[in-house]
């Protein structure tokens, strides 16, 4: 019998076209220090075959409560439905954390469907509220979590953001790891966090609208390096992928780990999934090599847009000569950069679409080992600047339930505000947008969508250059994809040769 069950619910797409899903590292982590004291059980519905079956057995066991991971957008009402399961099947408690509670609890709260909320770090609340629930205690006094009480809506005071470098070894024996490891250019790697938080104010991150939580804050390099090698040897790895926001912006420490890895007898590899324009700039040919003897394999850059106009409006911390100084700067080496792209502002035009799309070809151009991202729909996160503005000027219309937010997803237009045609051409050009260069050949996605993307790479290529979103085709046939990438994942059906 477990003392919690921690449950993650469906994601997206990217957790179906890789050979493996990303690790629920946010569950991991959060129980890193509770995990010493009470035992766990992790239900992970994007891997289990009969997620229900398996719930009802961890419920019927009578947990101290039933938590789930959620992050805003369309997994809400996927984190809402099982909440209601739960409900339907118990009367286990339901507590939920990740950054949608953190950004709008009230919300969250008013739901009958779940009764706590954990607000910002997770670590050290979710063990104090463990120790008060299983002694039969009100949660009322424990900072970083807001409950229900009698009906009302009880709000502790917020605790600190954790001290990175006081926590330890996250707890990756609560899950078999071997279904999460996914293979990046011939090597196998994990997910693994060595710092929070960033030190830029993009409006529309949800960063900047986690009160308190929105700074950067990171282990030192000793307890990185110890931590980054105990995954690759306990796990039989060949590195990690850092899942960290902004991995750069302490120079000190993140030279102290390149330096380190590039002196190693056997050669590591890694992935930062964050890291901003200005620091790529900072390196020169020397620093470069560096990277490239470390074993660096990819970095993950917010681009957004080719538009001065928009980049100003979010408040991004670089210009469009900028990123492609950066992008040149880096073309000479072996590691692969993934620029995302954003689109579908308040202000935005046809004209400013044109210049993102004009900017990624000529990024693809100018550095064949870039890859690139679909071109996002802007999702409002709660809390944010935009968030308001959006409301109050632009006439969005929030969702009204937890539910409602499953209409709300990156891949189609979130907002009524744009030009009817720049609404058309996004909606249709998503999926051109995102089979532009060969980031699928990069990992073991099933040989069926390499070779289909690739088939349609050239359609794709003149669709975006010409944004004809006419007689698209196509969508259907991707939904189709990912309905079987879905059916398969759970499963665990071999789709590589």
């Amino acid at each position: 019998m477990a003392d919690a069950v921690l449950i993650y619910p469906y994601i997206g797409d990217m957790d179906v076209v890789r050979d493996k899903p990303h690790l629920p590292l946010g569950l991991i982590q959060t129980a890193s220090l509770a995990a010493k004291h009470y035992s766990f059980s992790i239900i992970d519905l994007r891997i289990e075959s009969d997620w229900q079956a398996k719930l009802k057995r961890a419920l019927a066991a009578a947990p101290l409560f039933a938590g789930l991971s959620v992050m805003s957008g369309q997994p809400v009402a996927r984190a809402w439905a099982v909440s209601r399961f739960i409900k339907e099947n118990s009367d286990i408690p339901v507590l939920w954390g990740g950054n949608h509670p953190s950004l709008s609890p009230q919300e969250t709260l008013q739901d009958p469907n779940i009764d706590m909320a954990v607000i910002g770090d997770g670590e050290e609340t979710l063990l104090e509220a463990m120790d008060k629930l299983s002694a039969g205690k009100s949660l009322k006094g424990v900072r970083g979590v807001w409950f229900k009480q009698d009906g009302k809506i009880i709000q502790n005071e917020l605790r600190p953001p954790v001290d990175l470098d006081s926590l330890p070894l996250p707890p990756y024996h609560l899950v078999n790891v071997e279904d999460y490891v996914q293979v990046y250019r011939g090597k196998r790697m994990i997910n693994l966090e060595s710092s929070r938080g960033c030190a830029h104010h993009c409006r529309y991150c949800y960063h900047t609208g986690q009160s308190g939580n929105h700074r950067f804050r990171a282990m030192n390099a000793e307890k990185t390096l110890e931590r980054m090698f105990w995954a690759r040897d306990s796990m039989n790895l060949d590195g990690v992928y850092l899942v960290d926001d902004n991995f750069f912006l302490n120079r000190n420490r993140s030279a102290a780990v390149v330096a380190a890895l590039k002196n190693q007898s056997r050669q590591f590899y890694w992935q930062i999934q964050g890291v901003d324009v200005p620091s790529m700039l900072q390196f020169d040919q020397a620093g470069l090599q560096d990277l490239e003897k470390s074993g660096l394999q990819r970095v993950s850059v917010g681009a957004e847009s080719g538009s001065p106009k928009i980049l100003n409006y979010v408040n991004k911390p670089h210009t469009v000569p900028m990123l492609l100084k950066a992008n040149k700067l880096w073309s000479g080496f072996s590691i692969y950069i993934f620029y995302s792209w954003l689109s579908g502002l308040p202000g935005e035009t046809l004209a400013d679409l044109k210049k993102t799309v004009k900017v990624m070809f000529r990024i693809m151009e100018d550095n064949p080992n870039a890859r690139l991202s679909p071109i996002y729909n802007f999702l409002p996160f709660p809390g944010t600047s935009m968030w308001d503005e959006v409301i109050d000027n632009y006439g969005f219309q929030p969702p009204e339930s937890l539910q409602e937010w499953g209409n709300y997803d990156w891949s189609h237009v979130n907002v009524a505000y744009l030009d009817p045609a720049l609404k058309r051409t996004l909606d249709n050009l998503y999926f051109p947008s995102l089979c532009l260069d060969r980031k699928f050949e990069d990992f073991p996605a099933p040989w069926w969508l390499r070779l289909g993307v690739k088939l349609y790479r050239p359609v794709a290529k003149a669709r975006m250059k010409t944004l004809f979103a006419g007689f698209p085709a196509e969508r259907a046939a991707a939904s189709i994809a990912e309905k079987i990438l879905v059916a398969g994942a759970r499963m665990k059906t071999p789709w590589t040769l």
